[in-house]
């Protein structure tokens, strides 16, 4: 008993959720989640969509079919400036992506309330969306009814006043469709939601399987004009012109791998952690011991996201643009133009010059297992840190 009493007088800090929340690792991995997510939808959306399929050209299409319909009269409720209708290129999106970061975090405060308030705010919502839709049809159809005394149906100008709140309705659709992976994934990284982040993920992955498959060519061809609202490139054919090892589009690719993977990761990790300092006993959650366990679980975490997702996207570049690399080499070492023409050929441009570059890659690596003695060179890091915390 008096060992308890002295572990929670010592333990200042605890693994409480309420405590665990606010460490400045926690807020690290989510801040850290949150920028690769928003960099990874901006990579996305500059590789794939803008200027092809984005947003601004549905919502043209949408004011253009509403202004027809209704005599110039109404026209998309939303500012120009909230949607990216009055910017060009990229910054068509900043401000949507920002609304997007926003409705995410609120429905992540949402998910941190007590259910009743849960419940009491979802039906308010409700309500005013009902309102919004039907309010002022309703209303101005009863009182016209109430003052003439008479049965009737709503006339065509009572109608209209359904024309602002679906359009409304409709542009908030095609926004929100746009941006679900910021969404979920703003409410998966700040609500600690596994669903949340596997609906970005999901969605994410999804779109790059269909965009792949209606590249490919037979099904390219058959498209016809709407192929022209799919933008086509090639990933393996072209001048490797970053850093000398890769093409614009493989280094896109790369980056947007990369960001997944430290998105997924980070985001999980922040989920994981904090499920495990919930499930711990109540006497474990005040004992410094486990304290100090979860500050170096989290730093490790934090150095291996920066450290070896860093690591791993140089490597990828190294391995896609190996045999440049190495026929460059030989050809400066020997002068022969035999290496100049091997690495000019088609072969080495299309997949199986990638597959060979890897192989390479590979072999190379296992061969320096055998030259530089990896073990004794991780011993002596470890005991120059060991020494440095002493």
């Amino acid at each position: 008993m008096a060992d308890e009493v002295t572990r929670q007088v010592e333990g200042v800090r605890t693994l409480h959720l309420r405590n665990l929340r606010k460490t400045w690792q926690i807020l690290a991995l989510q801040v850290i989640a949150t920028i690769a997510l928003v960099w990874m939808y901006l990579e996305v959306i500059d590789t794939y969509i803008i200027g092809h399929l984005d947003h601004t050209l549905v919502l043209n299409e949408l004011d253009s079919y509403i202004k027809s319909g209704t005599n110039d009269n109404y026209e998309i409720p939303l500012a120009d400036w909230m949607t990216g209708l009055d910017s060009d290129g990229m910054s068509r999106v900043y401000m949507p992506i920002a609304l997007g970061l926003i409705l995410g975090g609120g429905m992540a405060f949402l998910s941190f309330q007590p259910p009743q308030r849960q419940q009491r705010i979802k039906f308010w919502i409700i309500v005013a969306l009902i309102a919004l839709l039907v309010g002022r049809l309703l209303s101005s159809w009863l009182f016209g009814m109430l003052f003439s005394w008479e049965w009737r149906i709503p006339t065509q100008s009572e109608f209209n006043f359904l024309i602002w709140p679906i359009s409304m309705l409709a542009t908030v659709l095609v926004l929100g469709f746009y941006l679900l992976p910021v969404i979920m994934g703003c409410k998966g990284i700040w609500g600690l939601s596994r669903r949340g982040v596997a609906w970005a993920m999901g969605f994410t992955l999804f779109f790059l399987a269909i965009h792949a498959i209606l590249t490919f060519p037979l099904i390219y061809n058959v498209l016809g004009s709407a192929g022209a609202y799919i933008p086509r490139f090639d990933a393996q054919v072209g001048e490797p012109t970053v850093w000398g090892m890769i093409t614009p589009e493989q280094g896109s690719l790369i980056l947007i791998a990369i960001l997944m993977l430290v998105f997924q990761e980070s985001a999980f990790g922040v989920i994981g952690y904090m499920e495990y300092a919930f499930r711990l006993p109540e006497s474990c959650k005040k004992d410094p011991e486990y304290v100090s366990q979860m500050d170096n679980l989290l730093n490790h975490h934090l150095y291996h996201t920066i450290f070896f997702l860093g690591i791993t996207g140089l490597s990828t570049m190294v391995a896609l643009g190996f045999h440049t690399i190495l026929l460059e080499q030989v050809a400066d070492l020997t002068g022969s133009q035999w290496a100049m023409q091997v690495s000019e050929s088609i072969e080495l441009k299309l997949t199986y010059g990638l597959v060979i570059s890897a192989l390479l890659f590979l072999s190379v690596l296992a061969a320096l297992r055998y030259v530089i003695p990896w073990q004794r060179l991780s011993g002596l890091v470890e005991h120059l840190t060991n020494r440095q915390k002493v």
